[in-house]
């Protein structure tokens, strides 16, 4: 299998969280890494502020997984019926959570510096 450079993407610069949720999503696309295309896989990074936060949502066909570079990030989601339960966790640099498919979930940045975040979901982002 012949490797090139388009396996190797590298993220340094912050991205602006000027926005009412001081977030920023930045997803990876085949063409900034090209491996992904046969992989079956997405990864983002998301950018938070301090108190920004991602808004609860859902991925109705994908498992996430989260790993947090920098900063403390609180994270949950609502269990399924019967129980609606709420899991939270905080998160510290180095942790990694996993949210199932289909469940309601959010982040929010619960530290003093900005949160920086890799995220892969298992399935690919259409273009």
């Amino acid at each position: 299998m012949a490797w090139h450079a388009r396996t190797l993407l590298q993220w340094t610069a912050l991205s602006n969280t000027t926005n009412p949720f001081g977030t920023v999503v930045t997803p990876v696309t085949v063409a900034q890494l090209a491996r992904l295309d046969t992989l079956g896989i997405s990864m983002v990074r998301i950018d938070i502020e301090l108190w920004g936060n991602v808004p609860p949502h859902t991925h109705p066909r994908a498992t996430e997984i989260i790993t947090v570079l920098e900063g403390t990030l609180q994270v949950g989601f609502v269990t399924s019926n019967p129980d609606n339960n709420q899991i939270t966790k905080v998160l510290q640099k180095g942790n990694v959570f996993v949210f199932p498919v289909g469940l309601i979930h959010f982040h929010q940045n619960v530290g003093k510096v900005n949160v920086v975040a890799i995220l892969a979901l298992s399935i690919k982002i259409q273009e």
